[in-house]
């Protein structure tokens, strides 16, 4: 059995589902049905050692238990989410005293045919007349004055959107169509990841080991774009469209030669050319998308256009590209500028990067944009590998809070270059340091990300 301290929230639907599968397969009686109900018993009392109830529910095409929003679960159990809206149930209560009957008896409700039990009167008078009185279902996603704050790990956010991307990209090159439904569920998780947790999720874009081809750069470019949508004041929808956009902008890179994408040296003119075909092909992907959601196929057209449209492909009928895209450009530089790693080319460092962003300025890039994005990293971002004027080597932590050349620092060498446990430092309050160098973290044997 799974014990008590490793158990994870999402178990709950979990073994809801799989017990609903077995029943449904093999009858209550079987010696495989009779574990798996055991199992979901053992999960829900694991949930109500603490508390009189636990609450398992579905609001905006997400499971919760609780406070919990179960990410990983809304996007692996939709076919479970899908039998209990078809039979009006929203909210699933299991109170104390429950008995491993009454979830028999659930199990029972979630197997019947939907119009059966439309003609028993419904889910609750289903239950009520089995017998199970310390399980409540109910049609909408509240019960009495509870609510329903959606708190999830950033961690799993990021796998889970790593995960669609890797989804999206497998339906494209396959020529399958596009599914956004779990895209979009994880681009509303980084929205409020963004809002509630932003250090952490700017924590996990330090990470550069890797290529600009990768899943891990969508996701990157999706975090950085949300940041500066957020700090720009864009409303809730415009946030959820420019997520989408942000994770779907280099979707036609699906049709260019892996071959090509994974060349290790410079491309030639030809190949450059190839290249940059990947706008139009991620437009015409995307061409298909509904309302709101056909941004995302001018964003993947624009987003190497420039600010003054001197990029690619060529623009005629407007001054500027989209808000969307001019966004997206300087999230999609930055990280693609200090992640590549080629033969020929090593990556920018942080701070060179928004430095290049803030001098080509009403360029290639848009400025105002440009300016809030660097008052987000600051000029030394996270991750960054810096000198003080004490001779030590600090990692970048934190972004400034005011000024954008003293961010939160955790210190790592001596002056002498001997390794020292880590210790913070905010420059901002302490003003007797600053910051006299840069250097790559390569070179000093430093992961960065290990410190954050």
């Amino acid at each position: 059995m799974t014990t008590m301290a490793a158990r994870k929230p999402g178990e709950v639907p979990r073994a809801l589902s799989r017990a609903r599968r077995i029943v449904a397969l093999y009858g209550g009686d079987h010696p495989v049905a009779i574990h798996a109900m055991a199992e979901l018993f053992e999960v829900v009392q694991h949930y109500m050692a603490e508390r009189p109830s636990v609450r398992l529910f579905v609001h905006e095409e997400s499971f919760f238990l609780e406070t919990t929003l179960l990410l990983e679960e809304s996007l692996q159990l939709y076919s479970l989410m899908l039998e209990l809206g078809e039979r009006d149930i929203a909210v699933i209560e299991f109170r104390a005293g429950l008995e491993p009957l009454e979830l028999g008896h659930l199990v029972e409700v979630l197997n019947l045919q939907v119009a059966d039990l439309q003609r028993a009167g419904g889910a609750a008078a289903r239950l009520e007349h089995l017998g199970a009185p310390h399980i409540v279902v109910g049609r909408t996603r509240t019960i009495g004055d509870h609510t329903a704050p959606k708190t999830v790990d950033p961690n799993d956010v990021y796998r889970a959107a790593l995960r669609a991307v890797e989804e999206l990209n497998f339906r494209a090159s396959d020529h399958l169509p596009l599914q956004y439904r779990k895209a979009r569920l994880v681009v509303t998780s980084l929205i409020e990841s963004v809002a509630r947790d932003k250090l952490a999720l700017m924590g996990m874009t330090a990470l550069k080991d890797h290529d600009e081809e990768t899943c891990h750069h969508s996701v990157h470019v999706t975090i950085l774009s949300l940041m500066i949508g957020a700090q720009l004041g864009l409303d809730r929808a415009s946030l959820s469209t420019l997520g989408l956009a942000a994770l779907f902008h280099d979707i036609g890179k699906v049709r260019v030669d892996r071959t090509l994408l994974a060349k290790p040296g410079e491309f030639t003119p030809e190949e450059r050319e190839i290249m940059r075909r990947h706008t139009l092909y991620g437009a015409h992907l995307l061409r298909e998308l509904p309302d709101q959601l056909r941004l995302a196929m001018v964003v993947a057209f624009e987003h190497h256009a420039n600010y003054d449209l001197s990029g690619y492909p060529s623009i005629t009928v407007k001054h500027t590209p989209h808000l969307l895209a001019r966004i997206v450009q300087v999230a999609d530089f930055f990280d693609a500028a200090t992640s590549s790693r080629r033969v020929y080319r090593r990556p920018m460092l942080p701070g060179d990067a928004t430095r290049f962003i803030l001098e080509n300025a009403g360029k290639v890039f848009d400025p105002v944009v440009s300016k809030v994005f660097v008052q987000l990293m600051g000029l030394y971002p996270m991750g960054s590998l810096v000198e003080l004027d004490t001779g030590e080597l600090a990692i970048v932590v934190s972004p400034a809070e005011w000024d954008v050349t003293r961010p939160g620092v955790k210190v790592v060498t001596t002056r002498a270059g001997e390794k020292v446990e880590p210790y913070t430092v905010d420059l901002g309050m302490e003003r007797g340091r600053k910051i006299v160098d840069v250097w790559d973290p390569v070179d000093h044997g430093l992961e960065p990300t290990a410190y954050l």
